[in-house]
């Protein structure tokens, strides 16, 4: 216990530190991923079981570390103090990873003082700003570590208890994040030449693939949720550029200084050098593929910082086994002068959590002319510091270990601060900022109904034209609310979250009952154009009706012929159909009134439904018309407009709200009056 008295006391202060900070953080920053470890680790509570759901329903996700570690903090209380607590658990989550980046570094260079800077710097990067947020890079990072630490223990000290230890750490740290099933590849070219001393990891091995065969032919992708990163060429040509540069990121987040010698120190016969070697190739040629097939070709240190306690602990070793400089030098800083000269250099308004180290680049680019003034001096950067370090060894020798640790100590703080500063200055991913908690105004739903209650949401585009502001808007109300823990809607309509949020597919049949009838209250936007369910209004609140529903579910009025979100279509007559009521024994009149206003620039648009005539402008109308509805029916009432403009996209998607469209008007409210008229 003695030798683990240093990576504690380092955890420990560093994590109190980071908690201050994060535990000033009262909103969420990254959507829709943070609203999804919310509601698995509220799933967890909830159901009290450990495997993936969210509203209910099981989803293949494999990433399910996190959420089991968040149930706790979720359990109780609201939502805000959930969040505040969850923060303080990412900030000693992440730094948590010091510990065995200090056991594998003493493993490696049989020094205290060398091992706790490993340590220090492994924590000290400016990725730690992701703990600001519910991701699971938090709980990856050091479960990464602690995977490194166990090969390097099963492959110099081959047993059967190490094999079941590796296995074990391999186990947790895909549990953790997905994408670190490539160090399944990296374990097994580790014992490949010795497989006979590993006999238990080739038993897991086994059955792993048997595992995987069955999941396969059960029409299952063992990937999960992630199984669409298997699609298409994984080794195309810009792949090459952006290897580079994603190690070029790591580079920059690290201070350059510690890729630079340590990179020169792994070009060596050793065990770690060699996982060192293995990890970084296999795992930077994993995330460059996935981010030019999938990333835009933009470079996401996010998925691959992981290395950088690799390159820590090989700085680390390289200092107290100091050599004079060699030739092996010119491998890393030949990687980064390839990796600087293709870097994409992104600039963002602010902190851009797929790429941290992307903070610099606005001000690289302003002040060196641009995007190849900023890659000339990045390069640059690269010969200076390798010249510093060779001067270094030759004037100081072995001394030069502590102005090298000390500086690159100082330039990850540094760029860490900097992290922080630019996630603070400007307001959040929500438009509020990030020290505020909106709860007061958000979580009204579980104020009413209480956290254990049950509501059906059925989300509509509540801002016109605006996709992501209407998405917000939904976000808000899952997040905020624990009672919101169901959607509902017409599959293909405002697909406000992907898939890993199961949705109720809502039909009514001819007398307008509902083809699902899930318990509890109903969240309906009062635009809502499509359908109403009946019931009776608990509250109206940010242009939301709080419903508790007739049981079974049924609408009074759906609609047919409008896009959407209530526009009416060029030459198309809409359809107001009304229903029956329970228990209606003869044909009555009912009313209905309908709320419309027509395109930006468009004063004049008649507007005719039913019988009854008006002229839609650039303010809201609003119309009254009747139908004759019979027991057990309906009865329809036509809605017509003359003329049509070019509107903004249909906000199904967040493409398709970018391709333009033609409306008459939009029909923005449809309200059916609770009293009964004449027979008719």
């Amino acid at each position: 216990m003695k030798r683990l008295a240093p990576p504690i006391a380092l955890w420990l202060m560093f994590g109190a530190m980071l908690a201050w900070i994060t535990s000033h953080v009262a909103d969420w920053f990254v959507m829709t991923d943070e609203l999804l470890y919310e509601r698995l680790a509220l799933s967890v509570d909830q159901l009290h079981s450990p495997l993936p759901r969210v509203h209910g329903v099981a989803i293949a996700n494999l990433n399910q570390l996190y959420p089991l570690l968040l149930a706790p903090v979720f359990a109780t209380g609201t939502v805000a103090g959930g969040l505040q607590r969850a923060h303080v658990l990412n900030a000693f989550l992440i730094t948590s990873a010091a510990i065995p980046a200090y056991l594998l570094a003493l493993r490696v260079t049989r020094n205290a003082w060398a091992s706790t800077l490993a340590a220090a710097l492994t924590v000290a990067v400016p990725w730690t700003v992701l703990s600001s947020f519910l991701l699971t890079e938090t709980v990856a990072y050091p479960a990464f570590v602690w995977a490194l630490l166990a090969f390097h223990v099963a492959v110099t000290s081959p047993s059967a208890r190490h094999d079941a230890l590796a296995a074990f750490a391999l186990v947790v740290a895909v549990t953790a994040r997905t994408q670190f099933v490539v160090l399944a590849l990296v374990l097994a070219l580790m014992v490949a030449t010795r497989w006979r001393e590993h006999r238990v990891l080739v038993g897991v091995y086994a059955v792993g693939a048997v595992l995987a065969l069955v999941l396969l032919a059960a029409g299952h992708n063992p990937l999960g949720t992630y199984s669409s990163t298997t699609s298409g060429n994984p080794f195309r040509a810009a792949v090459v550029p952006s290897f580079f540069s994603h190690l070029a990121a790591v580079a920059v987040g690290l201070g350059v200084v510690p890729f630079i010698v340590g990179g020169a120190w792994l070009l060596r016969r050793d065990p770690f050098a060699l996982l060192a070697l293995l990890t970084t190739a296999a795992l930077t040629l994993e995330v460059a593929s996935f981010n030019v097939r999938f990333g835009g070709g933009l470079v996401r240190d996010r998925y691959i910082f992981y290395l950088a306690p690799v390159f820590a602990i090989a700085f680390a070793a390289a200092l107290v086994s100091w050599e004079r400089a060699s030739w092996k030098l010119v491998v890393p800083v030949g990687v980064l002068a390839i990796g600087f000269a293709a870097a994409p250099l992104p600039v963002f308004d602010k902190l851009n959590v797929d790429t941290p180290v992307s903070i610099i680049d606005g001000y690289l680019r302003r002040e060196l002319g641009g995007l190849t003034g900023a890659r000339i001096f990045l390069v640059l950067v690269t010969l200076v510091t390798a010249a510093l370090v060779v001067e270094a060894g030759v004037l100081l020798g072995r001394r030069a270990f502590v102005p090298l640790a000390a500086l690159s100590l100082l330039l990850a703080v540094a760029e860490t601060g900097y992290a922080f500063e630019r996630l603070f200055r400007v307001n959040g991913t929500a438009g509020r900022p990030l020290t505020v908690d909106p709860s007061s105004q958000l979580a009204w739903v579980d104020r009413i109904v209480g956290r254990d209650a049950d509501v059906t949401m059925i989300p509509y585009p509540i801002v016109p034209g605006d996709y992501w502001s209407s998405a917000a808007y939904w976000w808000d109300m899952e997040f905020w609310n624990v009672s919101a823990n169901r959607t509902a809607g017409i599959p293909a309509e405002f697909e406000w979250t992907p898939s890993t949020f199961p949705k109720l597919a809502l039909a009514f049949d001819r007398v307008g009952r509902a083809s699902v009838s899930p318990p509890g209250d109903v969240l309906q936007a009062v635009a809502d154009a499509r359908f109403h369910i009946a019931g009776t209004v608990v509250t109206n609140n940010r242009n939301v009706f709080l419903v508790r529903p007739e049981v079974p579910w049924r609408a009074d009025w759906t609609t047919t012929g409008l896009d959407d979100d209530g526009w009416t279509k060029p030459g198309v007559v809409a359809r107001i159909r009304v229903y029956a009521y329970p228990g209606q024994d003869r044909r009555v009149q009912r009313r209905v009134t309908v709320s419309a206003f027509a395109p930006a620039g468009v004063s004049s648009r008649p507007l005719t439904v039913g019988t009854s005539r008006v002229v839609a402008g650039g303010n809201e109308v609003s119309v009254d018309a009747t139908a004759c509805v019979p027991p057990n029916g309906s009865n329809d009432i036509p809605v017509r407009v003359e003329g049509a403009s070019a509107i903004y996209g249909d906000p199904t998607t967040d493409v398709s709200v970018g391709q333009p469209r033609e409306g008459g008007v939009q029909i923005s409210r449809i309200y059916l009056s609770g009293q009964i008229g004449a027979d008719c």
